[in-house]
């Protein structure tokens, strides 16, 4: 084997990057493993959104509050601009079911963040490019956005400067194991040594585990997104529907086509940072199609006349990208954040879905704590691999 390290961690994704940089941050020596580039999976698709809004009180949102209150600190310490904007965020009632559940929603949320609620008037004052069928909305100022592949690339850069090692192109093609507990990685280019490894391959993390005969309950959830030329500016927060409320685990009744994430509502925001100022950002489907990262013309017309019909002024708009993204998604939709049961040493981070930038800098901060501890933090109670254990 070449050198031994403290700690391998296989994924260079924003997850993944932010686990070595905080585990270097502690003085570990630390190995950052990707088959490909930094940010070149589901990092390199993603909106990037930091919205805490709709996460239910309890480990959820204060992981995500966390999280925001880190970021913002954080392109200070790595001395990176990774385009961080808490530009405020909207949620948006279509129709008076959803009107009815907003309010409700907003009266709850607002024991524990700054939600308000806002009617018609209110939004179209704020958002006056927004079209005149919206009925209402919740509002959060803490709600934004950043790049992730900008927030990866600048953990990473952080992490080398701790002396941390960032090896690309280089493919895990299996476990090294002994004793029952993981010995380190083995590579097309040779072995890395280290009684740690930590496994943040986010879609590719069943694989990965699949190499020690475990089974990480992980699958790929597309989305598909579009983007925009650059235009005048018309909005400033970032426009999402009620169907990204999980009204349930708030206490709320919703009709099935209201509740969950995962039905087909849309958001956009328009870039005020950076090389994008100014393009509109439009996602995304929700698609279980394995690993098909492909476009498609059905998924490209609903995000447009999704765009058109709440940015009337849109149809006037050039959109000139469209791609496919590969979110991690846990069976039970909750992360998977800890050590893998039945393989002492070997760590999990994944199944963050499409927030991983919203709790990456927490995910690191938190693992890092517990793999150097040995204690897990209260924090990750209800994100144990353990509970997924047959």
């Amino acid at each position: 084997m070449e050198r031994a390290w403290d700690a391998i961690v296989v994924g260079a994704g924003v997850i993944g990057s932010a686990v070595t940089y905080a585990l270097a941050r502690r003085g570990l020596r630390v190995s950052l493993v990707d088959r490909g580039a930094v940010a070149s999976g589901t990092s390199s698709a993603s909106a990037g959104h930091t919205s805490v809004q709709a996460r239910v009180p309890g480990p959820s949102l204060e992981l995500a509050l966390a999280n925001v209150r880190r970021l913002g600190e954080l392109s200070k310490e790595l001395e990176t601009d990774f385009e961080f904007v808490q530009s405020g965020g909207l949620i948006v009632a279509e129709d008076e079911t959803e009107y009815g559940l907003l309010r409700r929603f907003a009266a709850r949320q607002s024991a524990h963040i700054p939600v308000e609620f806002w009617e018609a008037e209110e939004v179209r004052k704020a958002e006056p490019h927004l079209a005149s069928r919206i009925l209402g909305a919740t509002y959060c100022p803490l709600d934004g956005y950043a790049n992730p592949m900008a927030l990866a690339l600048a953990f990473a850069r952080g992490a080398r400067a701790l002396g941390a090692e960032v090896r690309t192109q280089t493919e895990v093609v299996g476990l090294a194991v002994a004793e029952g507990r993981v010995r380190g990685v083995k590579t097309r280019t040779g072995a890395l040594a280290a009684d740690v490894v930590v496994n943040a391959a986010g879609v590719w993390s069943p694989d990965v585990a699949r190499l020690a005969g475990l089974d990480v309950p992980v699958v790929p959830r597309k989305g598909q997104l579009i983007v925009s030329e650059a235009l005048p500016p018309l909005f400033s927060t970032i426009i999402s529907h009620a169907g990204h409320i999980p009204f349930k685990e708030h206490g709320i009744d919703a009709p099935p086509a209201v509740e969950g994430e995962l039905q087909k509502k849309r958001y956009m925001k328009q870039a005020r940072s950076g090389g994008f100022r100014g393009r509109v950002y439009v996602g995304s489907t929700s698609e279980f199609v394995g690993f098909d990262r492909s476009v498609t013309w059905d998924g490209v017309s609903q995000l447009c006349r999704y765009a058109v019909e709440t940015v009337p002024a849109l149809g006037q708009a050039r959109f000139v990208r469209a791609w496919a993204g590969l979110r991690p998604r846990s069976r039970d939709g909750r992360f998977v954040i800890g050590p893998a049961p039945g393989l002492a040493g070997f760590f999990l981070a994944t199944g963050h879905d499409s927030i991983g930038v919203l709790h990456s800098t927490m995910t690191g901060q938190l693992l890092a704590e517990w793999i150097v501890t040995g204690r897990r933090p209260d924090f990750l109670a209800s994100f144990d691999p353990a509970r997924t254990a047959s």
